[in-house]
């Protein structure tokens, strides 16, 4: 396995495109028609909850230098660890097939209709694959190219949107009371805080003491970004119409020209793509390395053959968008189990960590 270290910078930019291109997919559909002009709140909401996480991690991180989350797990909680790993274990594979399944089905629907999803699945899984086999660092340095181009793009759109603004859609705050955003704060929550794959990447950072400042800013930055598009998509299009869409961000994108381009969106659509790719292939590196040392494994390399062959058919599994199971899926199960391992099993390692350490002392 590498030992090559990763950089504050490029660890920012993995955090940070890991969010930004996450909330892309995932969290449109579900805030906007839920929570409409508040979802400032509950976007605000999930990047607090996410920094909690990572406060534990960071905390834990330092106490077993040199030591990944599956490595201190087991140290602390004993073969109890070794379930517990196996949960995180799960989870980061649940994680990965749900975000290729919406990935898949995205691009299906919206941009090229006649390719089979099959397709857009295989692509990502083997690029991914070749990524994690090549070690944190190569992901890492990509990173931060995309998330340049990210944040660069993000600029342009918005300042070609503000024509179109109207801000009155934005009002009023709070309609319903406070409560919608409160619930919602579940949903960017749930994905924010994939990013307990920081428990899998702190032993391989060259400079762990600031790892929380960094995975904060980041958090906040991406939060931030991603906050601004789903508000100019209301500012636009009106709460009532952006609810009607799958992604409103990309209608915003179709709206928008800049100068005399037209067409951004096939632009943002790569980046974001391309973000995507980043943060699936540091899913998938953080699972096989994990899968690795749970099992000891002598490389993490035979496990992502192993897992690829599953993440690759994600988007056939019998299911549809339309489907009950899968609404029920992304706006109940996956947000509820998803703050229970992010939030609960870490909690749970923290406790019996200090409980530990004060027995001993």
């Amino acid at each position: 396995m590498s030992s090559h270290k990763v950089s504050n910078g490029q660890f920012f930019f993995i955090i940070f495109v890991a969010i930004a291109s996450l909330s892309f997919f995932s969290v449109p559909s579900q805030l906007i028609g839920k929570v409409k002009q508040d979802l400032w709140l509950s976007m605000a909401l999930g990047t607090v909850i996410d920094i909690y996480v990572a406060s534990i991690l960071y905390w834990l991180g330092l106490q077993y230098t040199g030591k990944s989350m599956v490595q201190y797990t087991n140290e602390i909680m004993g073969f109890v660890g070794k379930i517990i790993n196996l949960i995180f274990l799960l989870f980061f594979l649940g994680v990965m097939i749900t975000a290729m399944w919406i990935f898949s089905d995205f691009l299906s629907r919206s941009f090229m209709p006649d390719t089979p999803r099959i397709i857009f699945s295989i692509t990502m899984t083997v690029c991914a694959g070749c990524a994690a086999s090549k070690g944190i660092q190569s992901i890492a340095r990509l990173s931060q190219i995309m998330g340049v181009l990210m944040l660069v793009a993000s600029v342009i759109l918005f300042a070609s949107s503000i024509p179109h603004l109207h801000l009155d859609y934005l009002l009023p705050q709070f309609e319903n009371g406070v409560m919608p955003a409160l619930k919602g704060s579940i949903y960017p929550g749930s994905w924010f805080g994939i990013c307990i794959i920081m428990g899998m990447l702190m032993p391989h950072m060259s400079q762990p003491k600031q790892v929380l400042k960094v995975k904060a800013l980041a958090v906040i930055l991406g939060a931030s970004v991603m906050t601004l598009y789903l508000l100019y998509s209301i500012a636009v299009m009106g709460p009532y119409m952006a609810e009607q869409f799958e992604n409103p961000i990309y209608i915003l994108s179709r709206i928008a020209q800049f100068i005399i381009f037209e067409r951004i969106e096939v632009l943002l659509l790569l980046i974001f793509i391309s973000g995507s790719f980043i943060t699936i292939s540091t899913l998938y590196y953080s699972l096989t390395v994990g899968a690795a040392q749970l099992f000891n494994s002598r490389s993490h390399k035979p496990w992502i053959y192993a897992f690829g062959a599953v993440i690759v058919f994600s988007p056939v599994f019998p299911y549809s968008q339309h489907s009950f199971i899968v609404e029920k899926y992304l706006s109940i199960w996956f947000p509820l189990v998803a703050l229970a391992i992010e939030g609960g099993l870490t909690t749970l390692i923290l406790i019996i960590a200090l409980v530990r350490r004060k027995a001993q002392a």
